[in-house]
């Protein structure tokens, strides 16, 4: 049996105070429009994979229930769902850490997402943007 100890010794970078503002339009073409004029696209990742979303689900409504070949596609099917979220969940810690970085002071407008998505026209474009 073996053991080893590392010690290591390391300085935390302070972030650098800036005196920056910005405010932040939330938006379905564009994912964020900031107060300068800076656009940031939106990824729609959901709908990127949504034929293999569609592949997926056909094959595991078509399996017999109770056999072991449906249990085998519904983890293939929630892989690919997983993969969606890990997809919106990098990018929006991407674009949170990199405003955050850049502005000392931060305004977003506030949307009634609840009664949006109860648009059936926009609902799944909406709830893509994450």
């Amino acid at each position: 049996m073996y053991f080893a100890s590392i010690l290591v010794d390391t300085e935390i970078p302070k972030l650098v105070e800036i005196d920056k503002e910005i405010g932040i339009d939330l938006g379905l073409k564009h994912y964020i429009i900031d107060s300068d004029g800076n656009k940031t696209d939106n990824p729609r990742w959901y709908r990127t994979s949504e034929k293999n979303l569609n592949k997926h689900n056909k094959r595991f409504s078509r399996s017999k229930k109770g056999s072991n070949n449906r249990n085998k596609q519904r983890i293939r099917l929630a892989k690919v769902y997983n993969k969606v979220t890990n997809q919106r969940n990098d990018f929006l810690h991407k674009l949170s850490s990199k405003i955050i970085s850049e502005n000392q002071t931060i305004y977003i407008e506030d949307l009634n997402i609840a009664g949006m998505i109860r648009n059936h026209k926009l609902a799944k474009t909406i709830q893509d943007a994450g």
